[in-house]
């Protein structure tokens, strides 16, 4: 089994460790890049952090595909998250772990066709 890890947490807009100016009514883009554990590279891969408070200003209607809803923007809340749905991702390929990964995130080479 390909078991997925974590290689880094990036965001352009905060600094990791960072809180945004209200953790209870924001938006926060992350990419994550994931690779089999143990190994070299890393495949990128996004969702946006929204709170309740934030949702309930917006009128537009959505999807709920790559969105992580937390009470509070917590960087740690946030590892914990990635770190908790990743062991339920590991399958027998590294494209069928990352396949299954981008059932909740967005993969970068989801739509790519060889």
């Amino acid at each position: 089994m390909v078991q997925p890890e974590i290689k880094s947490i990036l965001c352009h807009d905060l600094e990791y460790g960072k809180e945004p100016p209200d953790s209870e009514d924001c938006s926060v883009f992350i990419e994550v890049e994931i690779g089999p554990k143990g190994q070299e590279g890393a495949e990128v891969f996004s969702f946006e952090v929204v709170t309740p408070k934030f949702l309930m200003r917006k009128t537009e209607t959505r999807w709920g595909r790559g969105y992580l809803l937390m009470d509070s923007f917590s960087w740690p809340t946030v590892e914990k998250a990635i770190q908790k749905l990743l062991p339920h991702c590991a399958r027998q390929t590294w494209n069928e772990t990352a396949i299954e990964i981008a059932k909740d995130l967005h993969w970068e080479f989801e739509n790519y066709r060889a």
